[in-house]
């Protein structure tokens, strides 16, 4: 609590400075424009009536900003986290959850092209011009789903002169990254840009059973040709290629508390597995760094080629962005998240997806200024993964126990089932999914220009969308061989594999496919007002939507429904027990089809320059309602269920500020409030100690907040440069992050909370006058924060043995890079 007190009294004084300063004779120093395309044209930062956070690539550069997640370091209200099976990303409390089957609630957009799939978020940096972050419902002028924000990446562009650089960074941790970039022209009127990145991490935690983790590898082509075809016509073609492999995961058990089960004298889950044969390092579940894991990798190979044509007819602009995008990745994870041999998750997906965007814009500077466009969208996913146990697997073992002793499962096992256990011991879980997704789109944005002060923009974007998909979950032997349905393997226990899965593990064989058909109309209306030249107010109201889709980790069919709107449970839920039906056992049904959701959101905007052009301050405060929010449910055991909350509110004031002290410093600044809460969601996660008491999954999350929400999030930056003598230049960058407590769990468990921090990260440089070279220290995490950035529930610890555990990822403790740079 101590630092995100300091982080706010060193907000504070930032702030003071400032308007202290504004009565100060001082000779100022204009800032430099930032130039944005947050609203498809080119436009100066002050002029954009939207929320904007903007990194420039030489920041992204200095400040080894490698991939997506460690933007959130300098943005406000903006989150990203990996998971065991996935990735978030979240602004101003929402984001999308973990299943294969969700969009990005938070758009990515490269060059123009849209980035849905999570997976393609991990991906690495290389050669940017920028990277803007616009919060709030993006619904009008940007393709798909961007209901909670989105991210639009600029690559560098080709230059007819010829320039190249190279640079090398070191790092404690095994950290090495190369880059090479060559630029010139090729004819008078062909130039080209290739860029090159290759990135080695040895990994931050030690496994104690393995080798440091996670080690990265990752490798990074981009050639990008740009042709002045004619005096109008200008054509740019981009081919990428690209992988990143991991091998280990950034995870530690972070909480093991004794069983709530009388019957089972205190033992944790570690202390269980322990008892089996596990290495003794499983009972370390303390976060140190220092973790236990049979080993998990990830490999992933992606690729892009990107047509854009600009087209000048007349006065009028005619752009046409073509995008082929694919990518596969194959991943293991140990998901027990332990050094014992429990069970590993393989999973693969292949993912294709084609796009066509047209768009024309009406001259600038005229009574009324628009915009319409197209967008088609075609995509193709396949996704697999198995739930796997090895021959040697203690979890037979540990049902066993359980069994004998009648703690956990009562009279839901005959009597002398000892050994039925084992029958879980040398088979896997097949599921695969597939689905196949068209999307038209067409969208228009007038803009009035009502007098010199005054400008109203009326826009809507119309969507229709088809999708089909389809689920089938088995069971085999180790050799692939499909089982035949409730097979007894252990004679006599009267307990077949399909009950134990059932009973146990809540995973029914089922198949099952459907489709859907969406059609939905986003309308957005912004007033902006000029004060004066310098002083410019704004107001939008939007309504946005992102589209329903089907789930793909639920390990059991839906109900269906009768005329009289009765369920009916899916078939095999409800009487598993072949061998002794006075044993019948139900399991709850899951989820396949949910719903789109929606939010309408209001945002009042002040953005200002001051002190003559040396300091601009902008001011945004938002109000957004959900309806129907889309959420994934963990189910207690293995599976996430999909399922649409009722409603939630976001709230929240974000505050930015720059200012040119001198010639030599610069200082930035940025604050958010943030308050989200669930309205109506009666179906929320359950934790874990509600579980075991009640034996419920679900409670009511009315006036709950969300994972990642912090009451306050912010950062402070002071940029320094200064002339050593006629031929070396000095510079400097601290940057302070801080943030107040928020919950990294789905289901925002009091028992594991993320304390409020103050991150320091730092770098100084010397370069000469020219440009040429340069040589840099950076430091980052200088104050040793001990970060979680994601939690969840320890699969199986609660319904096996009736203890609360939890697993987490940790970012990296403090680090030091050098970095060098060559130019020419």
């Amino acid at each position: 609590m101590f630092n995100v007190l300091k982080g706010r009294v060193l907000f504070a004084v930032f702030c003071v400075s400032i308007f202290a300063a504004s009565s100060q004779s001082l000779a100022q120093v204009a800032l430099e424009e930032i130039i944005v395309t947050s609203q498809k044209r080119e436009q100066s930062l002050q002029d954009v009536p939207v929320s904007v956070n903007v990194l420039s690539g030489d920041k992204i550069l200095d400040a080894g900003i490698t991939k997506i997640e460690d933007l959130q370091a300098y943005v406000p209200n903006f989150v990203m986290s990996e998971t065991g099976i996935g990735t978030n990303i979240y602004i101003r409390g929402i984001g999308s959850g973990i299943n294969q089957g969700f969009e990005q609630s938070v758009g990515t957009y490269i060059d123009g092209t849209y980035y849905g799939r999570a997976q393609l978020s991990r991906a690495p940096f290389l050669d940017l011009e920028r990277v803007e972050v616009l919060r709030g419902p993006q619904n009008v002028l940007y393709g798909k789903n961007s209901l909670g924000g989105a991210l639009t990446i600029s690559t560098a562009k080709p230059t007819q002169d010829f320039e190249g650089q190279v640079s090398a960074t070191l790092g404690n941790f095994g950290e090495r990254v190369f880059d090479v970039v060559l630029s010139g022209g090729l004819t008078d009127t062909i130039s080209a840009r290739l860029a090159h990145r290759s990135r080695d991490l040895d990994g931050y935690v030690r496994n104690a059973d393995l080798d440091d983790e996670p080690n990265r590898d990752e490798e990074t082509t981009r050639l990008t040709l740009a042709w002045d075809a004619t005096e109008d016509l200008d054509v740019s073609l981009k081919l990428e290629d690209g992988s990143f492999d991991v091998v280990g995961r950034q995870i530690e058990i972070v909480g093991d508390e004794g069983s709530l089960n009388p019957a089972l004298g205190g033992a944790t889950w570690s202390q269980f597995l322990a008892g089996f044969g596990a290495s003794t390092s499983v009972l370390n579940t303390s976060q140190d760094f220092v973790r236990s894991s049979n080993g998990d990798f990830s490999q992933n190979d992606t690729s892009n080629i990107t047509l854009d044509l600009d087209y000048r007819w007349n006065d009028y602009e005619i752009n046409s962005v073509t995008s082929y995008v694919e990518y596969d990745y194959n991943e293991r994870c140990d998901c027990d998240f332990t050094g014992a041999d429990v069970f590993f998750v393989d999973s693969r997906e292949d993912y294709s997806q084609f796009s066509q965007e047209i768009r024309i814009e009406s001259p600038l500077g005229e009574t009324f200024e628009w915009m319409a466009g197209v967008y088609y969208q075609t995509s193709d996913l396949e996704f697999e993964d198995a739930f796997l146990t090895t021959p040697t697997s203690v979890i037979g073992n540990v049902l066993d126990t359980i069994l004998s002793s009648d703690a956990a499962f009562g009279d839901a096992f005959p009597t002398g089932a000892t050994g039925a256990g084992q029958q879980l011991a040398g088979i896997s879980v097949p599921r695969t999914f597939d689905q196949d997704s068209d999307l038209i789109s067409g969208f228009v944005q007038v803009g009035w220009n009502i007098n010199d002060k005054a400008k109203l923009t009326i826009g809507g974007r119309y969507n229709s969308e088809d999708k089909e998909a389809s689920r089938t979950l088995t069971v085999q032997d180790s050799d692939g061989n499909e089982i035949p349905f409730n097979a007894e393997f252990i004679p006599g226990t009267e307990v077949g594999i399909d009950y134990i899965l059932g009973n146990v593990l809540n995973v029914v064989r089922h198949d099952i496919s459907d489709g859907l058909e969406e059609d939905d109309f986003s309308p957005s209306v912004t007033f902006e007002y000029a004060f004066n030249d310098d002083v410019q107010g704004y107001a939008n109201w939007s309504r946005g939507f992102k589209a329903g889709g089907f789930d793909v980790r639920s390990n059991v069919a839906p109900a269906t429904f009768d005329a009289a709107g009765n369920a009916i449970p899916p078939p095999g839920t409800v009487v598993v027990n072949e061998f002794n039906s006075a044993l019948s056992y139900e399991v709850e049904p899951g989820t396949f089809e949910y719903d789109q959701e929606e939010a309408t959101s209001i945002e009042l905007g002040l953005k200002s320059r001051l002190l003559n052009g040396s300091l601009e301050v902008n001011l945004a405060a938002f109000h957004t309602e959900y309806e129907d929010l889309q959420v994934s449910i963990f189910d207690g055991t293995l599976g996430f269920n999909v399922g649409n909350a009722a409603e939630a509110t976001s709230i929240g004031v974000e505050l930015e500020s720059r200012w040119a002290v001198s010639e030599n410093l610069n200082l930035r600044g940025s604050l958010a409030w943030l308050d989200f809460e669930f309205d109506d969601y009666e179906d929320g996660q359950a934790t874990q100690r509600q579980r075991i008491l009640t034996g419920q999954n679900t409670t009511d999350f009315q006036g709950f907040t969300n994972q990642y929400v912090a009451d306050f999030s912010g950062a402070l930056a002071a940029d320094y440069v200064r002339d050593i003598g006629n031929d070396l230049l000095f510079s400097s960058t601290l940057d302070l992050i801080f943030t107040t407590e928020y919950n990294p769990s789905q289901n925002v468990d009091p028992e594991i909370e993320q304390d409020g921090y103050v991150k320091l990260n730092a770098r100084v440089a010397v370069s000469s006058i020219d440009d040429t070279w340069e040589i840099a220290l950076v430091g980052k995490n200088l104050t040793d924060e001990d970060i979680i950035t994601y939690t969840n529930d320890t699969p199986l610890s609660a319904n096996l043995v009736q203890s609360v555990g939890f697993y987490g990822f940790v970012e990296p403790p403090r680090a030091f890079t050098v970095q060098g740079t060559y130019r020419f």
